[in-house]
């Protein structure tokens, strides 16, 4: 799912090739349900045309026993309507012959045979019906005996076989399309199946390239918002969601050295203060009292708060004897007060004469380095 969200493109454009994937299934899906629809209509026309044969075979056979009879009744009764009747339905027997040859242009063979047996028919009952309108029953009914009724037997037998091939046609069109339905409606079920799990699984992807980097951002303002400036917020994503990470990491770190310039500022403000506050209290301890002890053990416990060391001493220097000895002391203990005034510290000593030659403070960056003071050899 990575892969999508590395796609250098626009999040509109990712939105709107998801939309036209998933109309392109729909049109895909219409496209398939179409040529299943089509498959079905084909089929129903073959069952269609395969009763219109069934009908016109049984028809012929229907029309064919009417012949028969209207005959033999016009031959019975020598009724010159009924003879005209019976050629009336020669007529409509070849008309249905003809339609017969139209719907049914498999059986070609068949139907040849069957036209060569309407024509003897035919003859026959014309022979038929010229005898008994010549008076001539009784030659009219042998012809009818020896012509007629084997030719009708035979139409008969001939029609019954293309009914039983049509027949046969229709259960296996039958078949065939019951197995076509199920098999159409398989692909369809599948391909919506289908369909619909890619779009989902298409959805899933879109949404969590786009949800999972936001997600990440807001964890990120959060962790910003408490302070942290520290952390990057990592989004895989090419697109406007990789920008706006980008830019919240560059305003991280901006914000990271702002808060570290006022942390700066405000030690720097405090330290400040805290002098004045020293200052104040000494300049109140001056001015409150003539005691020089009291004023230097407030100046030395103010230097000792203002360097955030652990203790401190103010030495004074003896003229006469040319030694420092110390007259106030800070976070000390007796035996550290006892030791430290049993030490003699002159001006050409490291440290403490070096600060009163130059009459300015000294720094030592590493007491291990250099030459020890006495006060360092307690």
């Amino acid at each position: 799912m990575g892969w999508v969200a590395r796609l250098p493109a626009r999040v509109q454009t990712k939105l709107l090739v998801a939309f036209l994937s998933i109309v392109g299934l729909l049109i895909v899906l219409g496209a398939v349900g179409l040529q299943v629809l089509s498959g079905v209509n084909d089929q129903t026309n073959e069952l269609i045309k395969l009763q219109r044969r069934i009908a016109a075979y049984r028809q012929v056979q229907h029309d064919t026993t009417n012949q028969l009879y209207s005959i033999s009744t016009a031959l019975l009764l020598q009724d010159d309507r009924m003879l005209d009747a019976a050629l009336r339905q020669l007529n409509q027997f070849g008309y249905d012959l003809d339609r017969m040859e139209f719907v049914a242009e498999v059986e070609a063979e068949v139907l040849g045979q069957v036209r060569q047996e309407y024509d003897r028919f035919t003859a026959g009952v014309t022979h038929v019906v010229e005898l008994v309108r010549a008076g001539r029953t009784e030659e009219a009914r042998k012809v009818q005996q020896a012509e007629i009724m084997p030719s009708a037997d035979r139409l008969e037998r001939l029609t019954n076989q293309l009914v039983n091939i049509a027949e046969a046609d229709m259960v296996a069109a039958i078949e065939t399309t019951e197995g076509a339905y199920g098999t159409s409606r398989l692909i369809v079920v599948s391909f919506a199946v289908g369909s619909i799990l890619l779009a989902l699984g298409l959805g899933y992807i879109i949404s969590w390239s786009l949800i999972e980097p936001v997600k990440k951002i807001e964890t990120r303002l959060r962790q910003i918002a408490a302070g942290d400036f520290a952390q990057q917020v990592a989004v895989a994503n090419r697109d406007e969601l990789g920008v706006l990470a980008g830019n919240v990491n560059q305003t991280s770190e901006q914000l990271g050295r702002l808060y570290q310039e006022v942390q700066a500022r405000t030690a720097e403000l405090a330290r400040s203060v805290a002098e004045l506050e020293a200052l104040g209290e000494v300049s109140k301890a001056v001015n409150s009292t003539l005691d020089l002890d009291t004023v230097l053990q407030t100046i030395v416990a103010k230097a000792v708060q203002l360097s955030d060391t652990d203790a401190g001493t103010i030495y004074v220097f003896s003229s006469t004897r040319q030694q420092f000895r110390p007259r106030a002391t800070y976070g000390m203990s007796d035996e550290l007060i006892a030791a430290i005034s049993d030490q003699a510290i002159g001006l050409n000593d490291p440290g403490i004469g070096d600060a009163a030659r130059r009459r300015a403070p000294v720094q030592v960056p590493d007491l291990s380095e250099g030459t020890p003071s006495p006060a360092q050899k307690i």
